[in-house]
């Protein structure tokens, strides 16, 4: 027999002849069991990564989604339009524009446009009816005049935005 054979059955012939005293098993499991309950608590780094991209994917399109629109501040709603006779694709048109001349403007003159913007829009949501016909008879002398300066007002804007747009 060599001498690692012979040393193994030593210790083990020892091993076998020694008793631990019962608490020593209690404490050994206990230790045990924490340190598993421990392990099992923590994430490893992968599915913590995994995680994270997960929350990124769905977190960043419902917060587009979610973001607020420009038409909105105009009409309240994508209801109002279709009150009007419109449609949410007509909603999504305006929308786009809007964003559009958003990026075309300065910052003063956005703030500028989409106020003459909403102006124009309440006057032509007042004279439209819920099939969409415009009823311009049904403005004041006032009103008209009115919409005729918000026209003219608007009309360098939508030269500029339209400029840009086309080379």
């Amino acid at each position: 027999m060599s001498i690692d054979k012979q040393l193994r059955e030593e210790l083990r012939k020892g091993a076998d002849s020694m008793h631990c005293p019962p608490d020593l098993y209690g404490r050994v499991q206990q230790s045990y069991q924490q340190y598993v309950n421990e392990k099992r608590g923590r994430s490893p780094m992968k599915k913590r990564i995994l995680v994270g991209i997960a929350a990124i994917a769905i977190l960043i399109p419902s917060a587009a989604l979610a973001g607020s629109y420009l038409a909105d501040d105009i009409f309240g709603s994508s209801a109002t339009i279709e009150q009007h006779g419109g449609s949410q694709e007509d909603y999504q048109v305006i929308e786009e524009m809007l964003q559009a001349a958003k990026g075309k403007l300065t910052e003063d003159e956005f703030k500028e446009y989409m106020e003459l913007t909403k102006q124009m829009v309440q006057l032509k949501l007042k004279i439209t009816d819920e099939n969409g016909v415009v009823h311009e008879e049904s403005l004041t002398k006032e009103e008209q005049q009115l919409f005729e300066q918000l026209a003219s007002k608007l009309g360098p804007y939508f030269e500029k935005i339209n400029a840009t747009s086309n080379p």
